[in-house]
């Protein structure tokens, strides 16, 4: 059996990043997955596809990205949960369906990971995708570290099917290929039949319909704001009259720039792991 299949709630083991992040998925009862394979996502699809030998999780190499995101929203618009990953500019490929999905929403559970690439070290640009969220109306959710990663993924879900829209979840390739222990949770068990429902008030997005989305998925942003006021993945430390604001593997950055510099007991630092939108 595949080690991430083990159903052993409190088990610490060794993770990849990208390992992580597909146990998260998993034990968010994820249904439905679909990729573009790149770097640093590939070992979250790699995993994902082992796994689904061995269950009944749909998994799926799509043609390219904008192909993926379009098979996961029909799944997600008929109730499974879903989860759909790319690199950075592979976004850029699935942006046409993503903005207009954005409108549309969810029936169930969608997260759409992308894992950008700050150097370079396997990419042919290094865009900040975080500027997708605040362009897409889209919730955004940042990891820290690989245990907090496995963690917000299965966040994700829940704040998916909350707002019944798509949420972002961005990592960058520390996070990715990083190795840490990982405490294993309990596996929620998957719905893996859906159904669609036809709503052509709410997914034919010709204009007259788009105007009333338009304003829809502004409601829902204000929602998020207010759930991202009280969340927990906004959290600061420290005291003093500097602050720093940080998110994603930076936090941590300026946590031992901080302690270097001795300036602990005078400093502030915001750490924004629900980033967008900014509460």
């Amino acid at each position: 059996m595949h080690k991430l299949l083990n159903d052993s709630p409190g088990e610490k083991i060794m993770l990849l990043g990208n390992e992580a992040i597909a146990r998260g998925a998993i034990e968010a009862g994820v249904a439905f997955a679909t990729t573009y394979p790149g770097t640093p996502s590939s070992e979250i699809s790699l995993n994902l596809f082992q796994m689904s030998q061995e269950t009944d999780l749909y998994f799926e190499y799509s043609t390219n990205e904008k192909v993926a995101l379009e098979v996961a929203a029909a799944a997600a618009n008929s109730g499974l949960r879903t989860f759909c990953m790319m690199k950075h500019v592979g976004l850029n490929v699935a942006a046409d369906p993503l903005m207009t999905l954005a409108y549309v929403g969810v029936t169930g559970g969608m997260v759409i990971l992308t894992a950008d690439d700050p150097s370079m070290f396997s990419s042919q640009n290094e865009q900040d995708n975080r500027y997708y969220a605040k362009f897409g109306n889209l919730p955004m959710l940042e990891p820290s570290s690989v245990p907090e990663a496995k963690e917000m993924i299965k966040y994700a879900f829940d704040l998916s099917e909350q707002l019944s829209q798509p949420v972002l979840l961005r990592t960058t390739t520390r996070i990715n290929h990083s190795n840490a222990f990982v405490t294993f949770g309990d596996i929620k068990p998957r719905k893996t039949k859906g159904e669609f429902v036809r709503e052509p008030s709410r997914c034919v997005t010709v204009p007259a319909v788009a105007r009333q989305l338009h304003a829809k998925v502004l409601e829902k942003m204000g929602k998020a704001q207010s759930i991202g006021e009280t969340s927990e993945l906004n959290l600061i430390e420290g005291s003093g009259k500097f602050g720093i604001i940080t998110n994603g593997v930076s936090f941590h950055y300026a946590q031992d720039a901080v302690k270097d510099l001795g300036i602990e007991d005078n400093t502030k630092i915001l750490r924004l792991g629900f980033s967008n939108p900014m509460p």
